[in-house]
């Protein structure tokens, strides 16, 4: 008990980056999409 009161921040920092890593993908699709993809009424570039 006595490592976490002396870490407290570093617990705290890691937790927030574990959630934020969580949740944020949430709002962007995943990982692999890309915004332009996500937008209604864009057209993909077609490479010939």
């Amino acid at each position: 008990m006595e490592w976490l009161t002396e870490n407290w921040i570093w617990v705290l920092v890691g937790l927030a980056f574990f959630a934020l890593h969580l949740l944020g993908h949430g709002r962007h699709g995943g990982h692999g999409k890309s915004d332009k993809q996500d937008k209604p009424g864009k057209q993909p570039e077609h490479r010939d």
